[in-house]
């Protein structure tokens, strides 16, 4: 059974549009116990027929993501609801995620276009996510520009890290008979 761990799900007024080399993104910050990401459950919508949307999770530097994919899902885009969209979850490949440090959930309709597009719902009045905030690039993820003037609707779930005991041995001492 999987657990929600970092979310943003209320408060949602606007929305951006994915297509083509216009991707987005949204960062988190994973909470004090580190956990693995099983899927993330995403606000969105479709005008048209945007094809595939790939969602995947990418390491951040300076406040974007950077790097490839670390885990990633897809959707059809074109079995999206109409406006106003719906919660979706996106199952990714199960990755561990590190307390304390910060990912980007990104998305991306790469056969989309200005006439057949993703839409990700977002908080554009008063977004209040404390351990992250959207992101845009306009160059298929090259080059990301970070805004703090709005946050994206997101839940990551996932499972607790198991701690592995360790066991270490010494050497005998004392030995004796009864």
């Amino acid at each position: 059974m999987t657990t929600q761990y970092e979310y943003y799900n209320t408060g949602d007024d606007n929305y951006w549009s994915i297509y083509g080399a216009y991707w987005k993104a949204q960062t988190f910050t994973v909470g004090a116990a580190a956990h693995s990401i099983t899927s993330v459950k995403l606000k969105l919508y479709r005008y048209n027929s945007p094809g595939l949307v790939t969602v995947s999770i990418r390491a951040t530097a300076s406040g974007v993501p950077t790097g490839g994919d670390l885990t990633s899902g897809t959707i059809d885009g074109n079995s999206l609801a109409l406006s106003p969209g719906a919660w979706y979850e996106i199952t990714l490949t199960q990755y561990s995620l590190i307390a304390n440090t910060k990912y980007a959930i990104v998305i991306r309709a790469p056969s989309g276009n200005s006439s057949n597009h993703a839409d990700w719902r977002c908080d554009g009045t008063s977004p209040t996510y404390s351990g992250g905030s959207a992101a845009n690039s306009t160059d298929s993820g090259v080059t990301w520009y970070e805004s703090t003037s709005y946050d994206y609707m997101f839940e990551v779930w996932g499972n607790p890290s198991v701690v592995i005991p360790t066991v270490t041995t010494q050497a005998a001492t004392s030995i004796g008979l009864d």
